[in-house]
This record gives C-alpha cells, structure tokens and sequence, in this order.
C-alpha cells in the first residue's frame, strides 16, 4: 500500500445519502414510542423541530467551513484553523468516540434489532454474562462477522459504498412515507393524547436528540471525494440536517395517529406494533417497515465506517495518530488498514454481549462529546470571520456572527444538560466512561504527539492540505 490520493467517486446523492444514513439508521424503530409519549406527542413534535432549528445553526457553520476546507478530518482542520493544535486534538478526540462509538453500538444491537424484527437469531453457546444477562457465542459470529463485512465493502472503494448506501436510503425513505400517510389516513386523532406531558419529559426527549442528529458531520469526512462543487458541499450539510428532521417527524406524526398511548408505551417496537394494528395483521405491511428499519442499521454502520475511516486517515497524514492510518489501497484508494484496524477495536464490544446499560452509556457519553467537537467548530467559525475574511468561502452563510453566536449558546446550553446540574445528566459511570476516554486522549498526545508525531504548525498545515497551494490547485 502506498499514499495515494482518494478517488473523487462520490456523487451529491451518494453524499447525501452518506450523511442521512448517518443521522437516521434505525432509532426511529426503537425510540419512537418514547419521543411520542414522554413529552407528549406534540411535545415530541416540537423537540424534533427545535433540534432541527438549533441544529442548522450547526450545520451552517459546518456547511461554509466545508465549502472553504473540503479536506478529511472535517472539524479538526477547521478547529485547527481557527483554534490551532491544542483545541484540534481535543476536537479529534471527540470525533473519535462518536464515529467509533456509533460503530461499536451498530455491533452491539445487531442481534437484538434482528429478534426483534422477528428474524430468527439463534442462542446457543453462552460463554459468561455481562449485566446479569448471557453473552452467546452465536450472537458475536453474527454481529462481528457483518462488522467485518462492512469493513471489506468499504475497502473496495467509495464508489461501491455510496451507491449501494443511496439505494438503502431511497427504500428507507419510502417506508417513512407509507409510515405517515397510513398513520393519517387509517387511525385517529384522538391517538394523539396527551399532547404534552411536563418539562422534565420534554427535556429528556431534547438531552438524547443531539446524538441522532449528529450524523451531518459524515459528510465533511467524504469532502475530498465528493463528485460536486464546494458549493454544493456547504447545501448538502444543511440538507441533510432537515431531510433527517423531516423523517423524524414523518414517523413521530405518523405513529401519534397511528396507535393509542398504552401501544405507544409498550417496550416492543411500536412502529412495528403500529402497522400491525393499522393493517389488521398484514404480513405485507409489517415485512416492508421491518426491511426498511434492518436497511436503516445498515446504513448507519456504512457511513460510519466512511466517515470514521476518513477521519483516522485525515489525522493521520497530519501525524496526529500514526502513520499506518495513512496507508491507501493502489487498487481500491481506500484507507483499508485504518478500516479493518476500526473493525477490530469496535468488535471488541461484542465480548459485553447486548447490555443495554453499556448501550445507553456509550449512546450519552458520544452525545456530550460530539457537541463538544460542534462547540469548537462554531467558535472556530467565528475567528475565521475575523482572521481570513478574504479566505475563499464558496457557500457562505449570511449574518455570520448571529449564526456563530447561536451555535455557540445552542451547543453550551447542551452542554449543561449533560452537567451533574442539568436535569438528567450523565451517570457516575458514564462519567467515568468520558473520562477514561480523555485519559487516552491525553495519553496519546504525550506519547505520540509531543514524540514521533510533533510538526510545527506550518507542516501541520500542509499535511491537512490546508495550505494555499493545495487549496488552489483544489478549486
């Protein structure tokens, strides 16, 4: 293997499709019956809604950084841009757990989201338990033999990836539809009460949603090989914040109407459950929601290792990591070894067997931190405005520093939920969890990024490709 540049395969659909494979995957199958009911079905609605407004005050930053600095390693090259290396490596910290953890959590449910679909999984050879609960031997071939397919389709190059990606969201997106306008047309009204609950029910509805919508920022990972303008980088960012909001609240409305709130409540998979009570039973109805929630997974665990693939090879031509991350397929252009080194760590995980409370932990312990690389990236933002504002800015976002501002606020208001002052914060031991995490972080930039891997700024610069020659033979 050697360095080679990536392939520029991807096209504005495949892009897109990238990014609300990212955000969307299969939550909407598990989770809808809680955001329809904990804060009220409206109250769910509106948490949606305002996620999505506060999150494309996000997006819009991202949206004209990307346009301006097209490169892997997204948020970190601009946090290094306009922070410098310190907070850079804070940022790839937090990109880090997110994508690999979002990974690891594909990996983990795997089996659990097939059972409860109604595909068969067998249990045979319990090895030990994990939370009171057996960890089968059947249960980590499946899901660490499907980690490793993924790691080889993406080997194989983008190209195959992005298509194969785009045609599992086209179905996904149909489901959504037939989801809502059978849930409008076949049930009541009436289905909707209550339509709020209290404060802390809305709260906890808004403290999980940043997590499933953060999947956006896969699209600054696949930067260099996307097929389209930097313009139409910037609106493809915005767009898939809203195209991921509008499915949201395609199934959250659709379920409201669809199904009573003791069906709602029920700890099975409501929309499933739903579909059931519309159709009266129809195998057909509940096959079609069922495929489409199993190509939601896989769509997420796709785009995952794209982006999280793109970032370790983005922080590895910087040194930030080492070199091995580095190493492009002649053949396919892919970073295949940053791709499998990810398929082993994240199947790691598999050994905890389907313990929900390792699920939900890693699920917040990557929230907090993915708003922490947003924060960084919106205060970033802002500098640029003031240091470069002559840099080429293909899509720019108007009023500027409102946009920056409100990002900020919205992303340090997020912050304090997850602060033993919040409401519901983090857990003892997810802040355990979080802070082992930034121990490694801490660990590897003494180790590797004070030793071996220290450049000075300039050279950083240039191996980000961020100086101005690269930019300009890239326009």
């Amino acid at each position: 293997m050697n360095q080679v540049g990536l392939k520029k395969t991807l096209s504005w659909q495949a892009l897109l499709s990238m990014g609300l494979g990212a955000v969307v995957g299969w939550s909407w199958v598990i989770y809808a019956g809680f955001w329809s009911t904990t804060g009220g079905s409206m109250g769910g609605i509106i948490g949606f809604a305002l996620t999505g407004i506060l999150c494309s005050l996000v997006a819009m930053v991202y949206a004209e950084l990307t346009s301006a600095y097209p490169r892997v390693g997204g948020d970190v090259v601009f946090t290094f841009e306009g922070l410098g290396d310190k907070f850079a490596i804070v940022s790839q910290w937090s990109l880090l757990i997110f994508w690999v953890g979002l990974v690891m959590i594909e990996t983990m449910f795997l089996p659990v989201i097939m059972t409860r679909l109604g595909i068969p999984v067998p249990q045979w050879g319990p090895l030990w338990n994990s939370g009171g609960e057996p960890v089968y031997l059947s249960y980590m071939a499946i899901s660490i033999g499907v980690n490793v397919l993924f790691a080889w389709l993406n080997a194989r190059g983008a190209e195959l990836s992005g298509k194969i990606q785009t045609a599992m969201v086209y179905i996904m997106l149909a489901a959504a539809l037939f989801f809502f306008f059978s849930g409008i047309s076949l049930g009541d009204v009436s289905n909707m009460k209550p339509l709020f609950t209290d404060v802390a029910g809305f709260t906890a509805i808004m403290l999980m949603l940043p997590g499933f919508m953060a999947g956006f920022n896969a699209i600054p990972q696949a930067a260099e090989e996307g097929n389209v303008s930097h313009n139409v980088l910037g609106k493809l960012v915005i767009a898939c914040v809203w195209a991921s909001v509008i499915f949201y609240l395609l199934i959250v409305i659709g379920l409201s109407f669809a199904a009573p709130l003791e069906v709602r409540l029920g700890e099975g998979l409501v929309v499933v459950d739903a579909i059931e009570l519309m159709f009266a039973g129809s195998a057909s109805a509940r096959i079609f929601v069922v495929f489409a929630s199993l190509l939601g997974m896989l769509t997420t665990w796709n785009a995952c290792y794209l982006a999280a693939s793109r970032l370790m090879l983005g922080l590895s031509r910087a040194k930030y990591l080492p070199p091995i991350f580095n190493e492009i397929h002649p053949q396919y252009q892919t970073p295949a070894k940053a791709m499998f080194i990810l398929c082993a760590v994240t199947s790691l995980i598999a050994l905890f067997g389907t313990n929900s409370a390792v699920y939900v932990g890693i699920i917040n312990v990557f929230s907090m931190y993915i708003v922490i690389a947003w924060l960084l990236v919106s205060i970033s933002f802002l500098r640029l405005r003031d240091t470069k504002p002559d840099l080429p800015r293909p899509y720019k976002v108007k009023a500027g520093k409102f946009i920056g501002w409100a990002s900020i606020i919205f992303c340090l208001g997020f912050l304090y939920l997850y602060t033993p002052f919040g409401p519901a914060g983090l857990s003892a031991a997810e802040w355990i969890g979080a802070g082992i995490w930034a121990l490694i972080g801490l660990a590897t930039y003494f180790i590797w990024n004070q030793g071996k891997g220290k450049v000075t700024e300039e050279e950083r610069r240039q191996l980000l490709r961020i100086d101005e020659k690269s930019l300009e033979e890239d326009a």
